[in-house]
């Protein structure tokens, strides 16, 4: 008989298979693995179900339930012990997790849960062996307690055979509901996973970086499983936590285990058996970084979930314990071989608390000024500064709730404790990383504050630390670290404040553009742009002339007149175009004809390229304008200092720009046409100058280029061209160059796909290809012109 079940239908997709019926009960017990596709006399149907479950807005994993026939005495409502389950991923993105095959296949379990098992009294019974009483065919438990009354999931049970040539389908439990099931099969191949990635770490050199290997965005398959913990952590997040506790104490991870070898010469005690021991043991510390990298990421992807399981303060707590214990300084990890995977593991921990304060601010807050009182009352030494500056940095992810008011001012009280604590520590070291700790925290907020500048405690935390960050940072010592407070204390004042103050900060950043050390002027830059958007963006400028004396003086500062660099040099350019992009959201007349003509030499003749550097930031910021006035965009957001979290988690979103190609209705329409002809015709004449010093020259069907390198080829003075000619390239078809036939603008092009730089070839085959794609008209003379 056909049995079947009530459901939703945007749930239920009902499939019928048959199976043969044997004689006699246990035949049909041990034999229901078997299918028949031929229905006959004696056969059973089994109804096949299919429970969706949604990860994100791209990947669903559906969970497809096979319930075979009961026997009669069994019941017509309970459910056979040998049901068979299988997890099946569909997703654009990312490859199954779990092998498919035949109709009815089960899912693929781990093995093994770990490297040691606890025995049901809790005593730990050691490494599993031949003759230890746990041999091959027998299972371990591995319980998922459930402490919420309220929580969807129940306690769980989870069976994991032993031996490899068991039917793996024997190891599901018995009486699974569907999301039972899901999170059962989920930590199953979640122990097989990681394993199998511990491993993989362990074979690797000691010098890679764990971040490489194990950091988000490197396993799209592993990546996918987070997500789906994630998920089910909504309905079952305590149960999941207490599975994952037990998994991470099973590991063994020892953390500082080897520190006292590293205090002194690391080099002493190297030979014979005492070097193979610290190899050992090198590598050993390795693995449980592995464990707690790996351990990190399951939670900062299911504590998202924890604002919808108020209470599970015993929890909380076992995070914050593990979590702190990783703030402490480790004396000697500069000269451990695992250092630099050290510091990515306490940057991760630090990433956990961040997502923690989300939900338990309060108990994190107490956790850490208890943490600091303590240290505070210790006798001052070496020591114990680090641990503060280390303890200091756990806190660095932490991010002000702007919503509600209350969650906002609580965020500020605890801004205003730690700001009095830097009023009055008297060590440089431990100011300088208070002030660094503000910044990671109040950049996220200047970024989108508005009314929230007028709330009694954010103007309080501003004036309280003003004036004393203002004096430090005309001091040598301080200048470094005290710049960006500064500017952070400046962007999240009051309007009234900004104007009064931020004149005299404005003059101290454009002297330092030209300091001698390039961590101090890239510093006076940022501090520079920040101030310039929210000047800007936010404030909206002042008067007319009070605004284009403000923005003269900037300009003239980065862009000065007659010199064929930018000030400073060796900077990213993307920062001058970002500059550019903010001036041109309130001035786009000034920040067209006084910036981008005097970068792009519009009406001077070209013949030769000496500026590249300024006719790339001219060209770019020109096209990021363009781009942003006809997808009607807005305001540009505030620079942001991280964009990519020790977790491998990104803060930015990539953008899309226009290919479309940029016509002249098009640029009447967005306010840009009294630009855009003399910018072509400037754009024609770099193309031409920079095909005839750059182009043709570097053919690798050129002769003279035979057996020589790139590399060779492209470097000193050359290379800032070569990036120039690699920007305007892109630029086709977005950008026609005003003076070059079509015929002309596809010779060019063409050829450039047999340059020796693979960059620019690739870009003029994207060109080509876009040319053909997006614009009919041009199809004859591109297919004409590569034919040819």
């Amino acid at each position: 008989m056909k049995r079947t079940k009530t459901l939703p239908s945007n749930l239920r997709r009902p499939l019928v298979i048959t199976r043969a019926n044997s004689g006699n009960n246990n035949t049909n017990n041990n034999n229901n693995n078997s299918a028949s596709t031929t229905p006959g006399a004696g056969e059973d149907t089994v109804s096949l179900y299919t429970y969706r479950l949604h990860v994100g807005t791209t990947q669903t994993i559906e969970l497809t339930l096979h319930n075979p026939p009961q026997s009669p005495s069994r019941g017509s409502n309970q459910r056979t012990k040998d049901d068979h389950s299988s997890l099946t991923s569909h997703g654009s993105s990312s490859p199954s997790l779990h092998s498919s095959g035949a109709e009815g296949s089960s899912p693929i379990l781990s093995p093994s849960i770990g490297r040691r098992i606890v025995a049901p009294d809790g005593e730990e019974v050691g490494e599993r062996g031949p003759g230890d009483g746990r041999e091959a065919g027998q299972d371990e438990l591995l319980e998922i307690p459930s402490d919420d009354e309220n929580e969807t999931t129940p306690a769980l049970t989870l069976d994991v055979a032993t031996d490899p040539t068991m039917d793996r389908s024997l190891s599901a439990s018995h009486d699974l509901r569907p999301g039972e099931f899901v999170m059962r099969t989920l930590f199953a191949e979640f122990t097989v996973m990681a394993e199998r990635k511990i491993e993989c770490v362990m074979l690797e050199p000691l010098e890679r970086s764990l971040s490489k290997s194990l950091q988000r965005g490197e396993d799209p398959t592993f990546d996918q499983l987070l997500l789906a913990f994630g998920c089910v952590a909504e309905h079952c997040l305590p149960s999941l936590l207490h599975t994952l506790f037990a998994w991470y104490d099973r590991q063994g991870v020892e953390w500082g285990a080897t520190d006292s070898r590293y205090r002194h010469d690391p080099s002493k005690g190297k030979g014979g058996e005492a070097g193979w021991s610290v190899e050992r043991e090198t590598v050993q510390e390795r693995r449980d970084l592995a464990v707690e990298f790996i351990f990190c990421l399951v939670l900062i992807e299911v504590l998202r979930q924890l604002a919808v399981h108020p209470g599970h303060d015993d929890l909380v707590k076992h995070i914050e314990d593990v979590a702190f214990k990783h703030f402490k300084y480790r004396e000697g990890v500069q000269n451990n071989p695992n250092g630099e995977n050290i510091n990515t593991i306490s940057d991760l921990y630090a990433e956990v608390v961040g997502v923690l304060a989300q939900s338990r601010f309060q108990s994190v807050r107490r956790r850490f000024m208890a943490e600091l009182k303590e240290l505070r009352a210790r006798e001052q030494s070496t020591v114990t500064t680090q641990t503060i500056m280390s303890l200091l940095m756990g806190m660095k992810f932490f991010r002000v709730k702007m919503v509600p008011i209350e969650e906002f001012e609580a965020s500020f009280q605890f801004m205003q404790e730690c700001a009095q604590y830097f009023l009055e520590v008297r060590d440089k070291d431990i100011k300088h990383a208070l002030a660094g700790l503000f910044v990671e925290i109040l950049v996220p907020v200047a970024a989108a504050v508005k009314n929230e500048v007028n709330v009694p405690c954010l103007k309080y935390f501003v004036e309280m630390l003003y004036s004393t960050t203002q004096d430090m940072a005309t001091k040598n010592k301080h200048r470094l670290a005290i710049f960006p407070l500064v500017t952070c204390l400046l962007c999240v004042s009051q309007k009234a404040f900004f104007l009064t103050n931020w004149h005299y900060f404005l003059a101290m950043c454009l002297q330092h553009l030209k300091n001698r050390d390039p961590k101090m002027s890239r510093v006076a830059l940022e501090s520079l742009y920040r101030l310039l958007w929210v000047y800007m963006i936010r404030i909206k400028c002042e008067s007319n002339s009070a605004t284009h004396s403000r923005l003269a003086s900037i300009v003239n500062s980065l862009f000065p007149k007659g010199s064929k660099a930018v000030v400073p040099r060796d900077t990213p350019l993307n920062i001058f175009v970002k500059i550019i992009q903010f001036i041109a959201q309130e001035r786009l007349d000034f920040a067209m004809r006084e910036i981008v003509f005097d970068l792009l030499s519009v009406g001077r003749q070209i013949k030769i390229i000496l500026t590249p550097e300024r006719m790339s930031i001219g060209l770019r910021a020109f096209l990021v304008v363009a781009d942003s006035l006809q997808q009607k965009e807005g305001d540009p957001p505030m620079p942001r200092t991280v964009g990519v979290l020790p977790s491998g988690n990104t803060l930015r979103v990539k953008k899309t720009f226009l290919n479309k190609m940029l016509t002249e209705d098009m640029a009447r329409n967005i306010g840009i046409s009294a630009y855009y002809p003399l910018v072509r015709k400037s754009f024609n004449d770099i193309l031409k100058a920079l095909d005839s010093q750059f182009g043709r020259p570097l053919m690798m069907t050129n002769t003279q280029n035979v057996n020589k390198e790139p590399d060779e080829m492209i470097t000193g003075e050359r290379k800032p061209k070569i990036d120039l000619f690699r920007t305007c390239v892109a630029a086709v078809p977005r950008l026609i160059p005003d003076g070059m036939s079509g015929r002309d603008l596809v010779d060019l092009l063409a050829r450039l796909t047999v340059h020796m730089d693979e960059e620019l070839r690739h870009l003029a085959f994207q060109s080509l290809q876009n040319l053909v794609l997006d614009f009919p008209e041009w199809r004859h003379d591109v297919l004409f012109g590569e034919c040819w």
